[in-house]
């Protein structure tokens, strides 16, 4: 658990947190994440009906992503990224890095909008005006914007399905079981899981072991090679 300074620094986002999901409205999400605790990271959610989350579930796995790679120390803030719900919501979600007075960071304040209904009325929209598809219109100006594709998220409430979405889709890429991979295959899929912060739950070893078919101790093994 955080620490009760951490504890009180965090709380100071939680009328923010209502003030934004106020402005925004009842299909705005807005949470505010404990670092210190992956497995029970939500200490203040508003409108969490949305994606049926509530204080103490879980973290996400761009949130993992994000302490494994400490891209916090180079920004204040990642905006207007791609997050889907466990319902298959799409959202569009954005992410401000609380960092202490010693430029620490100790917690999350993350906005998730869902925009599933916008997607269905923007189409709809958009085949009016343009009365269909137009051979004459140029592709390239029909496209929306490129957008950063690397940053996705998934929201979810369970510590265990987090960590089962995170394998899955590593080890959903492969082409041959996981049993007949040889023992390089298996540590490049550990660095990569290791990579995107699933070590960082508790349950993690296990997980990884039983789904790569080997055990415990090789997986840390393999852990203390990568270093």
């Amino acid at each position: 658990m955080m620490g009760s300074e951490n504890r009180q620094y965090l709380e100071k986002f939680f009328p923010i947190a209502s003030f934004i999901a106020a402005i925004i409205g009842p299909k705005c999400e807005v949470v505010v994440h404990d670092i210190s605790d992956p497995e029970r990271s939500i200490v203040h959610i508003e409108n969490g009906y949305i994606s049926g989350r509530k204080v103490g579930d879980a973290s996400t796995d761009l949130v993992l992503k994000i302490l494994k790679s400490e891209a916090y120390h180079e920004e204040q803030y990642i905006a207007n990224y791609k997050a889907s719900g466990k319902l298959g919501q799409s959202f569009r979600s954005s992410t401000y890095f609380i960092k202490n007075d010693q430029n620490k960071l100790v917690g999350l304040l993350c906005l998730n909008i869902d925009v599933s209904h916008m997607e269905v009325a923007a189409e709809w929209i958009q085949h009016i005006l343009q009365g269909g598809p137009n051979p004459y219109v140029s592709q390239t100006v029909a496209e929306t914007p490129k957008e950063d594709k690397q940053t996705t998220e998934y929201l979810q409430g369970n510590a265990d399905d987090l960590l089962q979405h995170m394998v899955s889709s590593v080890i959903g890429r492969l082409t041959i079981p996981p049993e007949r991979l040889s023992s390089q295959e298996k540590i490049e899929i550990v660095r990569e899981l290791n990579e995107l912060g699933v070590f960082l739950l508790k349950g993690g070893v296990s997980h990884v072991a039983n789904s790569l078919s080997i055990s415990e101790p090789t997986v840390y093994r393999y852990l203390q090679k990568l270093k």
